[in-house]
């Protein structure tokens, strides 16, 4: 957060690379997606039209202006993983390669004196904005520069509270308090239910489905192992820490970097030997209400939660839509070349691009 309200979020994934083919890899993969040639949803779930979506829910809720600002894409890199165990079989050093996307979402904190408040932003009619993290996910909250937190509701790492998934949250977890004079490694009147938070980096793993799209339409065996990857700067719940990811970006918006937290193990280490190549799921889109979806989205849902291919009647089915308001989705979804549609008899079949239609069950 910043000492004006304002929160610097940062959504960030990781990726890990173990050689100069992956490398290649994931630099390809990450320039389309900033240049807008990739479909981000497609690949992971991730929209950044969701987040403006939040935005407005949480000032219909509050009653205060928030804003979307300064929102891109930042220029992709891969840094050196600095662990122990950051050397690959053939005895190159593993590297992270980073795609990020930030913004600044205005009012998102109560200044008062010396003091923000953050917890109405993340309470709704319907309940919290962020009601979960699941399993690879981490919420990272960094406080600025001569600020603290007061009652951390968890644990903290170099100076900042940290979630990790799986995990659920409850109203009293997401109350913050930021206090100014109290530094960053401080936390002061212990157990209670206000922290202080100057920047809230959420870590959210989209990067999992984006390496699934990555591996089959490059067709290059890329080894990537989910990190603790998406990381929201400043403010909050699905946020990474890191403006200054969108200094990296071609309008040459400034921002705080949030630095991925630190630990004496690489943040997926519990899982590297596991081999999470192919074997994860995809929690994070079906964890989000489908009422923060548009209509177009949650159609690509459904279709990716059943193998990328669904019936028409199906898709009434499942979201109790009108057959004149499905068709007329589905005509203008295939007209924008979202989905394709196949009549096969008396049926109409929707897949997604790409997708074989003749492997339907």
């Amino acid at each position: 957060m910043t000492d004006s309200g304002d929160a610097e979020w940062t959504i960030e994934s990781r990726f890990r690379i173990t050689n100069e083919t992956e490398a290649e890899t994931f630099t390809e993969y990450a320039n389309t997606v900033v240049s807008d040639q990739r479909d981000l949803e497609y690949d992971s779930g991730f929209s950044p039209a969701l987040f403006t979506r939040y935005v407005d829910r949480s000032a219909e809720s509050t009653g205060r202006e928030m804003a979307v600002e300064n929102a891109g894409w930042d220029d992709p890199r891969i840094e050196d993983l600095e662990t122990d165990a950051a050397q690959a079989s053939d005895g190159e050093t593993e590297r992270v390669g980073v795609l990020s996307y930030s913004f600044t979402w205005t009012n998102f904190g109560i200044v008062d004196g010396d003091r923000i408040h953050v917890d109405d932003t993340f309470q709704t009619s319907d309940g919290l904005l962020l009601p979960t993290l699941s399993t690879g996910q981490r919420l990272v909250i960094e406080p600025p520069s001569n600020y603290g937190f007061v009652n951390a509701p968890t644990g903290t790492q170099n100076g900042a509270l940290v979630w990790d998934g799986p995990h659920e949250f409850e109203t009293d977890n997401l109350q913050i308090t930021i206090l100014q004079g109290v530094g960053s490694n401080s936390s002061i009147f212990a157990g209670g239910g206000w922290l202080i938070a100057a920047v809230l980096a959420l870590v959210l793993v989209i990067s999992g489905a984006v390496y699934l799209l990555t591996q089959r339409d490059l067709d290059i065996p890329v080894s990537t192992d989910r990190l603790s990857s998406l990381e929201f700067a400043t403010i909050l719940e699905r946020g990474t820490a890191e403006d200054d990811r969108r200094s990296a970006r071609v309008d040459g918006n400034g921002g705080t970097e949030a630095a991925a937290p630190q630990s004496t193990e690489p943040p997926a280490s519990d899982n590297a030997d596991s081999g999470t190549r192919l074997e994860f799921e995809e929690p994070d889109d079906d964890d989000i209400d489908p009422e923060l979806l548009s209509d177009e989205e949650r159609v690509l849902r459904l279709l990716k939660q059943n193998g990328g291919r669904m019936k028409q009647a199906s898709i009434v089915s499942e979201t109790g839509w009108s057959n004149a308001k499905v068709s007329q989705l589905l005509s203008k979804m295939d007209d924008d070349d979202e989905i394709a549609k196949l009549r096969i008899g008396r049926e109409n079949l929707i897949t997604l691009p790409g997708v074989d239609p003749t492997e339907l069950d």
